[in-house]
């Protein structure tokens, strides 16, 4: 009996000390959460950040979606440029504004009491913005990809560092399930493809092979007149010209900025185009953001559209519900119809960049 007794004190003594050396409570409870970015680096960030910078086209969007929108201290121009974002999260257009095409404005981040940025990847990578970044002392996390499911990734990192990891996998199961839908459908096409040019941004920038915009849109079955040519590479973008339009002379060309398509088809030096005479240039939805545009978290909106746009009989959706069921399931904000064609039509949701060019 005594025996008994001695062993289960023993026994006891190993469960309380066991429990001491367990695993401290999830890193939040000390107010702290640990994250990898999408540079790989381990950052220590506030578990509930009250002043968060975004100088990062990508996340902005997805801030407001992730249930932090009212936090959003400073940003960068594109994200206070969407009107529909201000009407979901009233105030964002007046978010001061740190870093447009420039330099980021350390002194303002610094002043307004910021506790965490969200930062792209491409300024980052600049030397003297990341030692900026370095010398501000605030915690600040990486955002990047370079195709679709790396920018799936990026979600998830987001949605980690701002504790909402559940709505970010929402957003990413759904994206996985309108990539694998379309995919399905157009896999029963056996026609001639589409030869389609996009205009990105302006006129005569385009798609280049192993770009974002390439990849969704070789979803769609189309052929995607720029991919595989040589092109004029300015950094992540790419040009062409006029000329070598004419001389791929696609069926279709798809423009992601508003204005682009009244452009090509009213401008005498595109009319000698077959697609431009038969009106065959479109203007890819603009919701929260350019639909389908490299920074865009909207892009299988763009690749519903699209789909339905070349293969009607093989994927046959009702684009105007689509819009209406996507921003009530992911930002709790009702549209109704005139909103919805609004979109459709890039009829002033967001300013337009000023300068078209074709030369």
């Amino acid at each position: 009996m005594k025996n008994r007794i001695i062993s289960l004190l023993l026994i006891l003594c190993c469960v309380v000390l066991l429990c001491g050396c367990a695993p401290s409570a999830p890193a939040e409870a000390d107010g702290i959460r640990t994250v990898t970015d999408c540079a790989g680096r381990t950052v220590e960030v506030p578990a509930d950040p009250q002043s968060i910078c975004c100088i990062c086209p990508f996340s902005g969007s997805l801030i407001v979606m992730f249930g932090c929108g009212d936090r959003l201290t400073s940003t960068c121009n594109n994200v206070v440029r969407s009107r529909l974002l201000d009407a979901i999260c009233p105030g964002i257009a007046d978010v001061p504004v740190v870093k447009n095409s420039g330099s980021i404005n350390g002194e303002e981040v610094l002043e307004i009491g910021t506790d965490l940025i969200i930062v792209n990847d491409g300024a980052y990578e600049t030397d003297e913005e990341r030692a900026k970044l370095d010398s501000m002392g605030i915690p600040y996390v990486v955002i990047g990809f370079t195709d679709l499911e790396s920018q799936l990734e990026a979600m998830l990192v987001l949605g980690r560092a701002l504790g909402a990891e559940d709505e970010a996998q929402k957003y990413v199961d759904w994206c996985r399930g309108v990539y694998s839908g379309v995919s399905e459908a157009v896999s029963a096409f056996d026609g001639e493809p589409v030869r389609l040019y996009h205009s990105v941004n302006e006129a005569i920038r385009t798609d280049y092979y192993g770009s974002i915009c390439a990849e969704w849109i070789a979803m769609t079955g189309a052929e995607n007149v720029s991919v595989g040519s040589e092109l004029n590479r300015e950094g992540d973008k790419a040009y062409t010209t006029l000329e070598q339009i004419y001389e791929w002379d696609p069926d279709m060309i798809i423009c992601n900025e508003a204005g682009v398509d009244d452009y090509i088809l009213s401008d005498g030096k595109w009319a000698g185009l077959a697609c431009v005479r038969a009106g065959e240039v479109y203007q890819i939805p603009v919701g929260i953001s350019r639909m389908g545009h490299p920074t865009s978290t909207e892009t299988p909106l763009a690749l519903m559209w699209l789909t339905n746009l070349l293969h009607p009989d093989l994927y046959d959706i009702d684009l105007v519900q689509a819009l209406k069921d996507y921003y009530l399931d992911f930002y709790e904000y009702e549209i109704d119809d005139d909103i919805a064609e609004a979109m459709i039509e890039a009829d002033e949701m967001r300013a337009a960049k000023s300068g078209v060019h074709v030369e």
